[in-house]
């Protein structure tokens, strides 16, 4: 009679930990269940591309009717009227000025765009280009190409003396129309950028 109490012990006792031990599986699932669904998921964010439009809304607009040369700039940017940068004259300079550039030193720390004052010729615009640049206080050669904006063939020039500087020429109805453009300093290829979207609004007459 002992033995067989023995033994109807010894199975519930093993009942009771088999029931435990599936209860115990049961909570942990349970809980991992709960703990996965309180856990947000994670998308992965796309990269997104600034919004240039609504910038330029708000760029401000040089306008001359007597040349019919008109090109947006950003606010920030500013008119200085005293730059001297083509010898027949500058007909406006916009420019920022970074904060190590120091007064009358050579830019090197900010960004400018010049228009010069049309030029009468007789030249063709290859023979113009070469007269103008032909040679500078450095001796080198400046880079010369062709270039498309706003449906308008320019010649582009490259030529690096006492700074680095790009030209672009056009002729209409014999006048030469021009551009110089030149950045430095620390923020540089975000000045470049900006003055590519610069000539991208830039106008000549047809």
């Amino acid at each position: 009679m002992a033995k067989q109490n023995n033994l109807t012990f010894s199975v519930n006792r093993t009942l009771v930990i088999v029931f435990i031990f599936v209860l115990l599986i049961l909570g942990a699932v349970f809980i991992g269940t709960k703990i996965g669904s309180l856990t947000p998921s994670v998308q992965p964010q796309q990269p997104t591309s600034p919004d240039t439009t609504s910038t330029k809304s708000a760029w401000k607009t040089f306008e001359n009717n007597r040349y019919n040369i008109s090109f947006k700039y950003p606010p920030s940017w500013s008119v200085n009227p005293a730059s001297q940068v083509f010898e027949n004259g500058d007909l406006v300079a916009v420019q920022l000025i970074g904060q190590t550039q120091k007064q009358n030193t050579e830019l090197y720390d900010g960004a400018r765009f010049i228009v010069m004052v049309p030029q009468q010729t007789s030249l063709n615009l290859n023979s113009w280009v070469n007269n103008r640049h032909g040679s500078n206080v450095s001796g080198t050669s400046p880079q010369i190409s062709s270039r498309v904006i706003n449906g308008v063939s320019l010649t582009k020039v490259y030529e690096c003396g006492l700074g680095c500087f790009t030209y672009y020429y056009t002729v209409v109805r014999g006048q030469v129309y021009g551009v110089m453009v030149s950045a430095a300093g620390p923020q540089q290829v975000e000045l470049d950028a900006t003055i590519e979207e610069i000539l991208q609004t830039l106008v000549f007459p047809n």
